[in-house]
């Protein structure tokens, strides 16, 4: 079996080190010394003294005064010897003969190519404006107009626009040709390898490749046997592996010129002549630009087109939003509009999908197909754009396919109420015209016996018919879909926050009716048991004296005012997020010893020990701050009760800006680790086995800190005692406080 040697896509053609023969290239160092230089033609000479070059300073071998070239110097010095893609043009004269000398710094080195001027060229400018003027009028012939004028500028035989495809071969999307005898390539489809990559990534940095004879031996650079990078030389020779696939096409002359749209190689303006062809440079130059217009064109052609579209776009848009902003189920209110999304998108048919449920409009694979595909998928589901599904799936269960529908476009909509839109396209074969077979050939080196890369020798049409595949999604089309994902994405976020909104108020107004249920069990216990103290007196005595009555009943009233009054704050409380009070200035030294004497008797505690100091008025509403004082208070004596001398202190302090009031037990105390959660409802201490208590007291006094804008601290060692801290401040104006 014979190796194959030397692939075509390998071949370093930056380094060949050949010349054209119509030019003579000179690089210098940072001394402007030759380092290396092309050998000399005819009738270059007059330009320079004969003899040996190399290491010499270049006005030391120029003919001509080196003030006619200083001004290119002097230009090319301030770029600092640095890469840089300025390349300096003049013009000379030298015994007559008019000359061209184009020069540009390439890794340190100056490059300067010399070369003939072969032709008078006239007064350009005129009908150069007129080209100009052309382009800019173009719309949808803009390509075919610029291979129009690129052939009457030049004069080739053949002018073709050259399209670079997703799948990096090319097709021939405009052409001109000089004369009409000649076979047309429009249409005509070239295989990737035609212009392998290291070509392509010469043609987008050397924007133009020129020969002028495919049968002229090419001139060898002279220099001290190191490789010189030519990847900017305009004058270089090309690969012979070209040339000859040149010859095999029939031409003698060439000329590519690089489209470069957005930064990256659209495609090449392809000339070609059956006879050796100069195109002066001035020519060439010329063409260049018009192409780089023709692309700036064909740039803003395509913002316009996006812009038409998406304007024509904004309606289906407002009705995917209505559906996702006005209405509660997303996956089944885009229903109606599935036959817009399906024409926007010109597919057969679309479908979406969430979990089990698929709905179906157009011509579309079965259901369960559909469902099968996307579990198969569903780790590496995301915006893709197919018109040949086993192409991308060809390592799938074949089953899985749409055998009639390879077209697809997915969008998955993320999210905890998402869903997936699937377009789908049916096939459509085509017949692809191909100039000649796309086959590599490869020939046999009878030397090494080794196969080597040879260039194709048919270009005759070679019909392809392509099965599988459906109509490619074009670039309007997936512009249309990452629009409306935009707006899905955005509008399911904002429905997943409003819902998720909703459902906080519901936590808060579910906690809130466990509030108002568990505070008025337990808050109510207070004047209750207050009640039942004064009417359990009464019952068991015959005779009451009146005075002593006349308390009791006062008592049981005073109670019953306290449950009335305590039932409607926390309904109000516990309903609202927002609070409106008028703070008024309470008086709590009457009620304060009311709550010590009814917790006494509640938890009897007998032997209870309560020192009072000065009990301070403070500004807010009575009831609540009734409420705050009954469990603050009630939980120092209820947890002190069963010490061995149980005392409470309560007292309040004066400060610059409100009051303090203080309440210390020397009850069971609460574990460090546990009072970040004293505060929660339900919560109880590890060490309050054997209390009554449902763990609900301190979280409502927590919530009417917060309601009242106080502020509470808690101080707390484990069987030595609790000390609380309320601060009440000095409001003397209306105030409204929100949760």
């Amino acid at each position: 079996m014979n190796k194959i040697s030397n692939k075509c896509e390998d071949e370093q053609i930056h380094l060949l080190g050949l010349i054209q023969p119509y030019g003579i290239l000179i690089i210098l160092d940072k001394d402007l010394k030759v380092k290396t230089h092309s050998q000399v033609i005819e009738p270059l000479n007059k330009v320079f003294h004969e003899g040996d070059w190399l290491d010499k300073n270049i006005q030391g071998i120029l003919r001509l005064p080196f003030e006619k070239i200083q001004h290119a110097f002097d230009e090319l010095s301030e770029q600092n010897q640095a890469e840089n893609p300025h390349r300096f043009s003049q013009e000379f004269v030298v015994e007559d003969q008019e000359f061209y000398l184009s020069m540009y710094w390439t890794n340190g080195l100056l490059y300067l190519e010399f070369e003939v001027k072969h032709n008078k060229q006239g007064n350009l400018n005129l009908s150069f404006n007129s080209y100009l003027q052309k382009i800019s009028q173009s719309q949808d012939s803009l390509w075919q107009d610029l291979s129009d004028i690129l052939g009457e500028l030049m004069g080739f035989d053949r002018v073709m626009i050259y399209q670079f495809l997703e799948d990096s071969s090319g097709i021939v999307v405009a052409e001109h040709l000089k004369d009409q005898s000649l076979s047309s390539f429009l249409g005509f489809h070239y295989p990737e390898f035609d212009i392998p990559q290291q070509a392509r990534a010469l043609y987008s940095k050397n924007h133009i490749r020129f020969i002028v004879d495919t049968d002229v031996a090419p001139n060898h650079m002279i220099s001290i046997g190191e490789e010189i990078d030519l990847q900017r030389v305009g004058i270089r020779s090309l690969s012979p592996i070209h040339l000859q696939y040149l010859r095999n096409g029939g031409f003698r002359s060439s000329l590519s010129i690089s489209i470069i749209v957005k930064g990256k190689l659209w495609g090449l303006v392809c000339c070609q002549n059956e006879m050796p062809l100069h195109v002066d440079l001035q020519r060439r130059n010329l063409a260049f630009t018009l192409t780089h217009y023709a692309a700036s064109r064909f740039q803003y052609l395509e913002h316009e087109e996006k812009l038409t579209y998406l304007g024509e776009s904004q309606k289906l848009e407002s009705q995917i939003k209505e559906a996702i902003y006005l209405k509660n189920n997303v996956f089944r209110d885009l229903e109606p509009i599935m036959p817009q999304l399906m024409e926007a998108m010109i597919s057969d048919g679309i479908a979406i999908i969430q979990g089990d449920e698929i709905m179906t409009f157009g011509e579309t694979p079965g259901k369960s197909s559909i469902s099968n595909f996307i579990s198969s998928v569903k780790s590496e589901l995301k915006d893709i754009y197919l018109s040949n599904l086993h192409d991308k799936y060809s390592n799938m269960d074949s089953s899985l396919f749409f055998e009639d529908f390879p077209g697809i476009a997915f969008l998955p909509i993320e999210g905890p109420l998402g869903f997936t839109l699937i377009w789908f396209r049916k096939e459509t074969p085509v017949i692809k015209k191909w100039a000649g077979k796309p086959e590599k050939d490869f020939v046999l080196d009878e030397a090494d016996q080794v196969l080597k890369p040879s260039p194709r020798t048919s270009f005759q049409l070679y019909m392809e018919e392509v099965k599988g595949s459906a109509i490619k999604w074009t670039q309007r089309e997936v512009l249309f879909l990452q629009r409306i994902k935009d707006v899905l994405q955005q509008g399911m976020l904002k429905k997943a926050s409003r819902i998720a909104a909703l459902n906080e108020q519901l936590i808060e107004m579910n906690n809130a009716l466990d509030t108002y249920a568990y505070t008025i069990s337990h808050d109510l216990k207070n004047p209750l048991t207050a009640i039942k103290l004064s009417g359990e007196f009464l019952s068991v005595r015959d005779s009451v004296p009146d005075g002593l009555k006349k308390k009791m009943t006062q008592n049981i009233l005073d109670g019953v005012n306290n449950i009335v009054n305590m039932l409607d704050k926390i309904h109000s409380f516990s309903k609202a997020s927002v609070f409106d009070y008028q703070p008024v200035l309470i008086s709590t030294d009457k009620f304060i010893k009311e709550i010590v004497e009814i917790a006494r008797e509640r938890y009897s505690s007998g032997g209870l020990n309560v020192s009072f100091g000065e009990l301070l008025p403070v500004y807010g509403e009575k009831t609540l701050v009734y409420q705050l004082f009954v469990n603050i208070i009630g939980n120092a004596i209820k947890y002190s009760s069963k010490s061995k001398n149980p005392t409470v202190s309560i007292s309040s302090e004066q400060l610059d800006n409100g009051v303090n009031y203080k309440v210390i037990d020397n009850g069971i105390g609460i574990k460090k680790s546990e009072l970040e959660t004293v505060y929660e409802i339900f919560k109880r201490m590890s060490n309050s086995a054997g209390f009554e208590g449902s763990g609900v007291g301190m979280a409502i006094v927590k919530r009417i800190v917060d309601k009242l804008n106080l502020k509470i601290s808690i101080e707390s060692n484990l069987g030595v005692g609790t000390e609380i801290v309320i601060f009440f401040p000095d409001y003397t104006i209306d105030k409204t406080f929100h949760e």
